[in-house]
């Protein structure tokens, strides 16, 4: 009885290895780096620490660039991008009306990830959901070059998931996953007069072969 006991254990924990290698790689949750930056024009650069891949997230928060701000931000209203820890831990990006800003949310700007994603095959967004349309793009930077891919997302009320497959990232150099050095994740928003709202729960990577979310983006609308 102890022997089969033994062996059960053993098949169990083989059994085990798959599904451990089947989760995902949370890039980054919001969870810690706390920051907000408020802005009618200009822009806010900030580096934060904390949990996240490589233990360092720069974000960049732009409100037009010209100055005055003329048809870039008409009616002088605000916009803010927060990182938001808590018991709701997301980055939340809201903008005035006929206001556009540009939020890049970045990983390795400064010190390399060398992270190495040849067991995934794509980036997964969790929206926990948006007002209007968002024109989102994702680069990544390794030694052979950088590729990215990027799709206008439709609005959604209810959280939504959508994945990039890496197989349609494009750029210069050879699709090389093994050795990431840096990703740039980029907001705007996909409306004629902006003033959109959104908040994304967590970036993660998804193993090969892990079900795939709700909604994937194919590169349309970059």
């Amino acid at each position: 009885m102890k022997k089969y006991t033994y062996m059960a254990l053993i098949a169990i924990g083989c059994l085990a290895l798959p599904l451990a290698a089947h989760s995902a790689l949370v890039l980054d949750d919001f969870s810690t780096g706390p920051h907000r930056a408020r802005l009618s024009s200009g822009q806010d650069l900030d580096i934060q620490s904390g949990s996240m891949i490589g233990g360092e997230r720069v974000t960049v928060f732009e409100v037009c660039q010209s100055s005055p701000c003329g048809a870039e931000n008409p009616f002088d209203q605000d916009a803010t991008a927060q990182i938001r820890p808590g018991s709701r831990s997301a980055l939340i990006y809201s903008a005035g009306y006929k206001l556009g800003p540009r939020l890049d949310v970045q990983y390795g700007t400064f010190t390399p990830l060398q992270l190495n994603l040849d067991s995934y095959d794509r980036f997964r967004i969790n929206f926990d959901g948006s007002d209007l349309v968002v024109n989102f793009n994702i680069v990544v930077f390794t030694p052979s070059g950088w590729r990215q891919t990027g799709c206008n997302l439709s609005a959604s009320t209810n959280p939504v998931s959508i994945d990039f497959p890496f197989a349609d990232f494009t750029g210069p150099g050879n699709p090389d996953f093994s050795d990431v050095m840096a990703i740039d994740f980029i907001f705007q928003t996909g409306s004629a007069i902006g003033a959109n709202d959104f908040a994304v729960t967590s970036l993660e990577a998804i193993p090969t072969g892990a079900p795939s979310a709700e909604v994937i983006c194919h590169g349309l609308g970059t």
